[in-house]
């Protein structure tokens, strides 16, 4: 392989693309940038007025103030994120230096040109000055102006005022330099495949020829929504394990509806037919034909797995499947779930017990084997 190859894996939150970077780690010729023992996600495409927000702007919407609106909002946004050691993101000062601003820099300098005046977005509040009524009474009295609004003082930033208004080819072009620039600053030495957590979302797949070379590949991972639900609900959130809030609805028939939504446009805008759609359990119940397939799609050889097991262990994740038969109001609340969105639920091939301290820190082993009119006939016992 002459030209590295970068690969973004991807899911919805809790679906497992951890599973499949840990797997891909484990193969010589592949690297994580950033240290392969940091959880790190890359978000400066897809962050609030980042690298997409700018296209959709400047692609679709634009105007010379408009424009200016979206180059200051991208370099703020970057410069938050550059200027921020926030540890799981961002952090770029910390982890390349001065690279990330002057590629930032670089693309903006690609696309616009600085000029001077003011746009509104550079408009921090209004106050009444009384100098300012002093100065249009005598300019009334002397150039016979008129006004309407009396000591209406505008306070502005100082910052840089742009103009951009890039054609399509000039402007996925920089994007495609930038990304690239991305990809190198993030690279490690000696590694042909680099690995990304999060760089993109699943819903963000029909943006892969505008803005990615040749040299990039997208593996999406998916998981049984009965146990994203319930994981979301009854175990990340709940002390001692975690903090914060459900990011997801906790309310069975609330959940059914956000996922639809969630899948629906997903599935309309997915036009990009280089992405590899897999599931979190098949790497689990169908661990050696999954892994071929990544290898196939990947181009790895099998002797380049030198570390097979080390960091995705089947045996161990198997006990973070089928959790919401640990308890019966959890699998009541699953039963829902699976009969109204059941294409979005995975055909297990046989039943486990798992347990809450099971999950995730502690390897365990199924303890029998089942077939999937099993799996029904526990399922129809719970109902």
């Amino acid at each position: 392989m002459n030209k590295r190859l970068n690969v973004a894996v991807t899911g919805y939150t809790g679906t497992g693309s951890s599973a499949v970077i840990d797997f891909l780690r484990e193969f010589d010729v592949c690297g994580v940038p950033f240290g392969e023992d940091k959880e790190y996600e890359h978000i400066p495409f897809y962050a609030d007025s980042g690298l997409f927000d700018l296209g959709a702007i400047l692609m679709n919407v634009n105007s010379p103030a408009r424009s200016d609106t979206a180059i200051s909002s991208f370099v703020n946004s970057m410069n938050w994120l550059n200027n921020n050691n926030f540890g799981w993101f961002g952090s770029y000062k910390w982890l390349v230096g001065d690279k990330f601003q002057k590629a930032v820099q670089e693309f903006i300098g690609e696309i616009s040109q600085p000029i001077i005046g003011s746009t509104y977005s550079h408009y921090k509040s209004v106050r009444f000055s009384v100098l300012k009524v002093l100065l249009q009474l005598a300019a009334k009295i002397v150039y016979k102006r008129s006004f309407i609004r009396w000591g209406r003082k505008y306070v502005i930033d100082k910052k840089q005022n742009y103009f951009s208004m890039p054609t399509p080819t000039e402007f996925y072009s920089a994007a495609r330099k930038f990304v690239n620039a991305y990809f190198e600053m993030c690279s490690e030495p000696g590694k042909q495949i680099m690995i990304y957590d999060h760089l993109l979302w699943p819903q963000q797949t029909h943006l892969i020829n505008d803005y990615f070379d040749q040299n990039f590949k997208m593996i999406v991972v998916m998981r049984d929504v009965r146990d994203l639900y319930t994981l979301n609900k009854n175990y990340w959130y709940k002390p001692p394990v975690g903090t914060g809030t459900p990011l997801f609805p906790i309310n069975p028939y609330e959940f059914v509806e956000y996922w639809k939504r969630v899948g629906e446009l997903e599935n309309k805008k997915n036009n990009s037919s280089g992405v590899l759609y897999i599931y979190f359990e098949d790497l689990v119940y169908d661990y050696d034909a999954t892994a071929l397939k990544i290898m196939e799609y990947l181009k790895l050889e099998p002797e380049q797995h030198i570390n097979k097991k080390k960091y995705f262990n089947p045996a161990e994740s198997i006990k973070n499947t089928q959790t919401f038969f640990v308890k019966k109001p959890w699998a009541q609340e699953a039963a829902i779930i699976g009969n109204r969105i059941p294409e979005y639920t995975y055909d297990f091939p046989f039943l486990i017990n798992t347990s809450v301290s099971e999950m995730f820190d502690r390897p365990g082993m199924f303890n029998r084997h089942k077939t999937t009119s099993d799996f029904q006939e526990k399922e129809e016992r719970i109902n």
